[in-house]
Protein backbone atom coordinates (compact mmCIF):
# COMPACT_ATOMS: atom_id res chain seq x y z
CA UNK A 1 0.00 0.00 0.00
CA UNK A 2 1.11 3.40 -0.54
CA UNK A 3 1.73 5.82 2.00
CA UNK A 4 -0.92 8.96 2.46
CA UNK A 5 0.35 12.27 0.95
CA UNK A 6 1.00 14.37 3.93
CA UNK A 7 -0.10 17.70 2.36
CA UNK A 8 -3.08 17.67 -0.74
CA UNK A 9 -1.86 17.68 -4.12
CA UNK A 10 -3.58 20.04 -6.40
CA UNK A 11 -3.79 19.32 -10.18
CA UNK A 12 -3.32 22.68 -12.52
CA UNK A 13 -3.87 22.34 -16.53
CA UNK A 14 -1.59 25.07 -19.09
CA UNK A 15 -4.67 24.28 -21.81
CA UNK A 16 -3.18 25.49 -25.15
CA UNK A 17 -5.23 25.87 -27.97
CA UNK A 18 -3.24 25.25 -31.36
CA UNK A 19 -2.52 28.46 -32.19
CA UNK A 20 -0.64 28.30 -28.91
CA UNK A 21 -2.76 30.55 -26.58
CA UNK A 22 -3.25 29.59 -22.94
CA UNK A 23 -6.80 29.41 -20.87
CA UNK A 24 -6.41 30.97 -17.75
CA UNK A 25 -8.99 31.90 -15.20
CA UNK A 26 -10.32 34.26 -12.54
CA UNK A 27 -11.69 32.56 -9.69
CA UNK A 28 -15.05 33.55 -8.17
CA UNK A 29 -14.53 35.75 -4.82
CA UNK A 30 -16.16 37.94 -2.43
CA UNK A 31 -12.99 40.12 -2.40
CA UNK A 32 -13.86 43.12 -4.72
CA UNK A 33 -9.44 43.74 -4.60
CA UNK A 34 -8.42 39.72 -5.45
CA UNK A 35 -8.32 39.41 -9.08
CA UNK A 36 -5.53 37.12 -9.19
CA UNK A 37 -6.02 35.02 -12.41
CA UNK A 38 -5.02 31.35 -12.21
CA UNK A 39 -4.09 28.15 -14.28
CA UNK A 40 -7.53 26.36 -14.24
CA UNK A 41 -7.11 23.80 -11.38
CA UNK A 42 -8.50 21.47 -8.56
CA UNK A 43 -8.10 19.07 -6.21
CA UNK A 44 -7.21 15.37 -6.28
CA UNK A 45 -9.75 12.82 -4.93
CA UNK A 46 -8.23 10.12 -2.38
CA UNK A 47 -6.47 7.50 -4.00
CA UNK A 48 -6.04 9.41 -7.15
CA UNK A 49 -3.50 9.69 -9.92
CA UNK A 50 -2.83 12.94 -10.95
CA UNK A 51 -2.86 12.22 -14.41
CA UNK A 52 -6.65 10.70 -13.88
CA UNK A 53 -7.48 13.70 -11.95
CA UNK A 54 -6.08 16.33 -14.26
CA UNK A 55 -8.34 14.67 -16.55
CA UNK A 56 -11.40 14.64 -14.15
CA UNK A 57 -10.78 18.46 -13.07
CA UNK A 58 -10.69 19.91 -17.06
CA UNK A 59 -14.16 17.66 -17.77
CA UNK A 60 -15.91 18.96 -14.37
CA UNK A 61 -14.59 22.57 -14.53
CA UNK A 62 -14.55 23.52 -18.32
CA UNK A 63 -16.72 20.97 -19.72
CA UNK A 64 -13.26 19.63 -22.34
CA UNK A 65 -11.74 15.87 -22.53
CA UNK A 66 -7.99 16.44 -22.72
CA UNK A 67 -4.89 14.92 -23.76
CA UNK A 68 -1.78 15.24 -21.14
CA UNK A 69 0.65 16.09 -23.40
CA UNK A 70 3.45 16.51 -20.43
CA UNK A 71 3.24 17.13 -16.68
CA UNK A 72 5.76 19.49 -14.32
CA UNK A 73 7.25 18.23 -11.30
CA UNK A 74 5.47 19.14 -8.10
CA UNK A 75 5.81 22.12 -6.95
CA UNK A 76 5.21 23.71 -3.25
CA UNK A 77 2.73 26.03 -2.47
CA UNK A 78 0.64 27.43 -0.27
CA UNK A 79 -3.42 27.60 -0.87
CA UNK A 80 -6.22 28.25 0.99
CA UNK A 81 -3.68 29.12 4.56
CA UNK A 82 -2.07 25.52 3.51
CA UNK A 83 1.30 23.69 2.28
CA UNK A 84 0.44 21.75 -0.46
CA UNK A 85 2.07 20.13 -3.99
CA UNK A 86 0.54 21.36 -7.12
CA UNK A 87 1.53 19.81 -10.58
CA UNK A 88 1.03 21.56 -13.67
CA UNK A 89 -0.08 19.59 -16.67
CA UNK A 90 0.58 21.00 -20.44
CA UNK A 91 -2.75 19.85 -21.88
CA UNK A 92 -4.68 20.02 -25.51
CA UNK A 93 -8.41 20.01 -26.38
CA UNK A 94 -10.05 16.64 -27.71
CA UNK A 95 -13.35 17.33 -27.48
CA UNK A 96 -15.41 20.24 -26.47
CA UNK A 97 -15.06 24.03 -26.46
CA UNK A 98 -14.12 24.94 -22.70
CA UNK A 99 -16.33 26.81 -20.29
CA UNK A 100 -15.83 29.43 -17.41
CA UNK A 101 -17.07 26.60 -15.78
CA UNK A 102 -17.10 27.83 -11.89
CA UNK A 103 -14.77 30.83 -12.56
CA UNK A 104 -15.68 34.21 -12.44
CA UNK A 105 -14.23 34.58 -15.95
CA UNK A 106 -11.90 32.78 -18.29
CA UNK A 107 -9.90 33.91 -21.34
CA UNK A 108 -7.57 32.91 -24.09
CA UNK A 109 -4.49 34.49 -24.05
CA UNK A 110 -0.81 34.20 -25.76
CA UNK A 111 2.24 33.44 -24.13
CA UNK A 112 3.41 36.96 -24.50
CA UNK A 113 0.05 39.11 -22.77
CA UNK A 114 0.75 37.16 -20.17
CA UNK A 115 2.60 39.81 -18.12
CA UNK A 116 -0.32 41.70 -18.67
CA UNK A 117 -2.28 39.64 -15.94
CA UNK A 118 -1.90 39.39 -12.32
CA UNK A 119 -1.66 35.72 -11.13
CA UNK A 120 -1.69 33.81 -7.65
CA UNK A 121 1.46 33.09 -5.99
CA UNK A 122 1.44 29.78 -6.84
CA UNK A 123 1.53 30.82 -10.58
CA UNK A 124 3.51 32.86 -10.77
CA UNK A 125 6.75 30.71 -11.26
CA UNK A 126 5.09 28.80 -14.09
CA UNK A 127 3.73 32.29 -16.07
CA UNK A 128 7.77 33.00 -15.59
CA UNK A 129 8.88 30.24 -17.49
CA UNK A 130 6.38 30.30 -19.94
CA UNK A 131 7.30 34.10 -20.86
CA UNK A 132 11.24 32.92 -21.12
CA UNK A 133 10.05 29.92 -23.06
CA UNK A 134 9.74 30.71 -26.87
CA UNK A 135 6.78 29.32 -29.11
Amino acid sequence: MAPKPTRPIVVACILERHNNDLLIALPQTDKSDARLWLFPRGRLDEGEAPEAGMRRVCQEKLDVTVEIVIGQPPLLCELDGAECEIRFFFCGIVTGEAGSGPYQETRWVSRMHLSEYDFDPPSLPVVAWLLETPK
